[in-house]
């Protein structure tokens, strides 16, 4: 009797999605139109094909960066963000709804004459962002636009 494992292909497809997207971030921002994704190594937008976006539609490690951005009366631009990781494996439609939630209650958090625009930053291998990396990655996407 052969004391190999059994070929499993869902595994061997959700190693595949996860190597794909490794350091990539779906982004989300009023300027963009549509979700887009950005190659953090490489600090650019990455145009979407056919199998990154097979690959993000399987269930992934979630860690999700959730912004509302505001400039005061002087100029100062400012945001206000939340970061939000799942435990366990999802799919990205079974979490819009509860991200869609803690994003409105952080847009009712933001006074409305400093509010200029929101956006999220979505990794699927669950890579955390410090509030200064975001904040880059949102104004290199123009979010202050």
């Amino acid at each position: 009797m052969s004391k190999r494992k059994a070929y499993n292909r869902v595994k061997q497809l959700t190693r595949l999605a996860d190597h794909k997207l490794k350091n990539l971030f779906v982004v989300y921002t009023d300027h963009l139109s549509g979700c887009h994704f950005y190659d953090h190594k490489r600090k650019a937008l990455i145009k979407a094909n056919d199998l990154l976006v097979g690959c993000i539609e399987m269930p992934h490690m979630w860690c999700a960066y959730l912004a509302v951005f505001g400039r005061t009366q002087l100029g100062d631009e400012y945001m206000k963000s939340l970061e939000i990781e799942t435990q366990s494996r999802h799919r990205h439609t079974d979490l819009a709804g509860v991200l869609e939630a803690h994003h409105l209650k952080l847009i009712k958090e933001l006074p409305d004459h400093h509010r200029c625009g929101v956006g999220w930053l979505a990794s699927p291998s669950g890579a955390k962002l410090s509030e200064s990396e975001a904040a880059e990655i949102f104004t290199k996407l123009e979010a202050w636009a």
